[in-house]
């Protein structure tokens, strides 16, 4: 990368002042000085803002009477989502509906899953991995408006 110059008013007038005496006669009201300074900066995003992510789960015995394995596929809160900070919120509010009793770790152990699907087998849906629906239900994440 080149190294960017700046420049005081005096010397961009006086830089005028000569190239306008090679050009000829100049009125000193024609000159004009200004300073900038010319900064870069690297952006990242770490999530783009339409991503989305997929969780399956296969309950029970996952077979049916034909022996085929059926699995549900659905959004689940992406892994970047999932922090400490937001394992104690859910934890928290799963314990205020009465499906968590242990210790608000932060942590997903156990018997936070257990809580999560027991919470979802509650709403209509069976399984330990947190849906977006449930996270959305219980104001972790934005409901999301299309």
């Amino acid at each position: 990368m080149s190294q960017i110059e700046s420049y005081s008013p005096r010397k961009i007038a006086a830089m005028a002042a000569f190239i306008a005496s090679l050009a000829g006669p100049v009125m000193a009201e024609s000159v004009m000085a200004s300073q900038a300074n010319v900064q870069f900066a690297n952006i990242s995003l770490s999530t783009p803002a339409s991503r989305e992510c997929w969780a399956r789960y296969v309950s029970g015995t996952g077979r049916t009477n034909d022996n085929i394995i059926e699995e549900v596929a659905f959004r689940v809160p992406c892994p970047e989502q999932m922090t400490q900070g937001f394992m104690h919120s859910l934890q928290r509010s799963l314990a205020a509906r009465g499906f968590f009793s242990g210790h608000v770790s932060g942590r997903p152990d156990a018997e936070t899953r257990a809580a999560v699907q027991a919470f979802q087998r509650a709403n209509g849906f069976n399984s330990p991995i947190l849906t977006l629906k449930t996270a959305q239900h219980l104001g972790l994440v934005p409901i999301e408006r299309h």
